[in-house]
């Protein structure tokens, strides 16, 4: 089976680089974090309505991060993000990240890593992942 992915362009904001213009490290997962959300919306899932969702008591928090950074990304450097599922457990799912800046015409690894969230009730206690999010994160 394939594994399920997405891919985005960001471009580099100069309030995302230091004094530089190299971007900042906590760019880089805040990239990653707009990968999961354009990935749930790709699948048909409201990132709200999984992070938060208040009537259903549930949510789906960050629970770790991980990131390599292989090359530097300067202010508006057009990059490449391709985000895919890692692995989905029966309470959590683990989403991993490439990114890519563009050199003369060849695409360079600039950064990859995960970012991990666990299923939880409006207690805070792990439950399982609901059945549609589970079938937008597989299929």
């Amino acid at each position: 089976m394939a594994t399920a992915s997405h891919t985005i362009e960001i471009r580099v904001r100069f309030g995302e680089t230091d004094p530089y213009g190299v971007a900042y490290f906590a760019a880089i997962l805040d990239y990653f974090k707009r990968g999961m959300d354009e990935f749930l919306r790709s699948r048909g899932q409201s990132p709200d309505g999984v992070y938060r969702n208040v009537k259903r008591g549930f949510g789906f928090p960050v629970i770790g991060t991980q990131c390599r950074y292989r090359s530097p990304v300067r202010f508006d450097d057009l990059l490449i993000l391709r985000t895919r599922i890692l692995r989905v457990e029966e309470k959590g799912a683990t989403f991993g990240f490439s990114l890519f800046r563009t050199v003369a015409g060849k695409d360079l690894l600039a950064a990859e890593g995960k970012i991990s969230c666990r299923s939880i009730d409006a207690s805070w206690r792990p439950t399982p992942i609901p059945k549609d999010l589970r079938k937008a994160l597989t299929g």
